[in-house]
Formats: structure tokens, sequence, C-alpha cells
């Protein structure tokens, strides 16, 4: 009989190990997928008028993302106005004008930040711009490059961000 406590006392140890494995496994995953929606959502509030006045980018957002960066650019509009725009000239209050200058009130990404990609499928022979010789690009390699440089071969699907 002791043998048979002793063997129960064991499996159900085993089965809390187990247990507190996969919570640690699942709490893990949770952290990952809120930082993820947190950067996501850092980036659409950084460039939320860019990404809306452009139909290519309103294209790829979801439903809610759009419904975030409009909310957004909302709240950000009554703030601004209220805040000091309201002082200004009539002539001196919009948020989307492009000065005399070329200087536009519309921040955009800047393609020249370097990204992390990985290959999703072989391409080949890849010249990057900064190299001499071609690179050959297989699948599931990782490389750093600038943003402009892989963009078409993100829009194609053969790299992802990561």
């Amino acid at each position: 009989m002791e043998l048979v406590d002793f063997q129960r006392q064991k499996l159900a140890s085993q089965q809390a190990f187990v247990a507190n494995i996969l919570q640690m496994d699942v709490d893990r995953v949770k952290f990952l997928v809120r930082s993820y929606l947190r950067t996501r959502l850092a980036k659409i509030e950084r460039h939320a008028r860019h990404y809306l006045g452009e139909p290519m980018y309103r294209d790829r957002m979801a439903q809610s993302e759009l419904d975030y960066a409009t909310g957004f650019v909302e709240l950000d509009n009554g703030h601004v106005r209220r805040s000091f725009l309201d002082q200004l000239p009539p002539h001196l209050r919009g948020l989307d004008e492009v000065s005399a200058e070329g200087l536009d009130m519309v921040t955009k990404p800047d393609v020249d930040e370097a990204v992390f990609c990985r290959v999703r499928v072989t391409v080949g022979e890849f010249q990057f711009e900064t190299s001499e010789d071609p690179i050959v690009m297989r699948r599931n390699n990782i490389f750093i490059t600038r943003y402009s440089i892989i963009r078409d071969l993100l829009e194609d699907g053969k790299v992802e961000l990561i």
C-alpha cells in the first residue's frame, strides 16, 4: 500500500511540474503577443496621419487598426487645436499642409531605417546596394538591411520582417 501511495505522490508532483512548465510557456506567448501589439500600435500612432492618407497603407491595416488610428488622429487633432492651434492665425492652423520650403506636416516612416528580415522562399542572388557582390538569399536566412532595399521582396511575400 505504501508503494501505491508513493507512486501517486510521484505522479502528482510530475503532473504539477508539467502544468507549471506549460503555464510558463503560455505566459511567454502572451508576453510576446502583447509586446508585438504595443510595438504595432506605437508605429501606427507615430505615423497615423500618413497611414490614413495613403490607400495602399489603409488596405494593409486591419479594421480594428484603422479604427484605432482614426480615433487617435481625432483625439490628437482636438488636443493640438485646444492647446495652441486655435491661438494661431487661420492660415497657419492646418495639420496636413506642406510648407513653401517643402516641409511636410505629416511625418512619414523612414524607409532607410534598418530592419531584420527572414527569407520565406529562396530568392537566389540578390544585389544589396552596399555590397559589391550579389548575396544568395536562401530560405530561412536572416538579414539586417534598409527597408527600402527589401521593400519589393516584402510586397511579393518572399521575405518577412521579424
